[in-house]
């Protein structure tokens, strides 16, 4: 009998054991802070504009660009609404301004543009870009926050731009 105890209590513990660490996947979760995120979204978030990279097609560029424009006319923008635009000035800004509040978050942005808008080092990724701008023979020199070009580069020669862009800003 003493050796049945024995073996019944021999098993009971590892069954206890199991017992102790199973559940729901709910109980699974950790009871501490834990710095687990969900899975990232293939839509930007509230408040974040379509981004136009450096590597981004000019087909995707132009439906990026019509979503937008799209959004500004069904939200009455004069300059893109079918009615003519003679409306007096302060009614024509007024229209504008409600119209491209209601679609900022649709307003596609340049790399550099959201860098400027967000990145506290902006200033430096702009130098940067013109150094390397430069380093391909290409005149351009910063002027408030911006690349400045005597005149734009030949096509040729905004590659090499967007190329710049892209080390500056990555």
């Amino acid at each position: 009998m003493k050796d049945l105890m024995i073996r019944i209590s021999l098993l009971a513990v590892p069954l206890l054991i199991l017992a102790a660490c199973g559940g729901t996947a709910a109980e699974d979760e950790p009871e501490v802070a834990t710095l687990r995120s969900s899975s990232p979204s293939a839509s930007p978030t509230p408040g974040e504009r379509p981004l136009i990279r450096p590597d981004t097609s000019a087909e995707e560029e132009d439906r990026l660009t019509a979503v937008w424009l799209t959004c500004l006319k069904e939200h009455g923008h004069p300059k893109q609404a079918d009615t003519p635009a003679d409306l007096p000035k302060e009614e024509f800004e007024a229209r504008a301004k409600v119209a491209e509040k209601a679609c900022e978050s649709k307003q596609p942005e340049q790399l550099w543009e959201r860098s400027k808008r967000l990145d506290p080092d902006y200033a430096d990724k702009l130098r940067d870009w013109i150094t390397c701008i430069r380093a391909h023979g290409i005149d351009a020199w910063e002027s408030d926050g911006f690349v400045t070009y005597q005149s734009l580069p030949p096509d040729s020669d905004l590659k090499k731009v967007d190329e710049c862009e892209a080390k500056a800003f990555a």
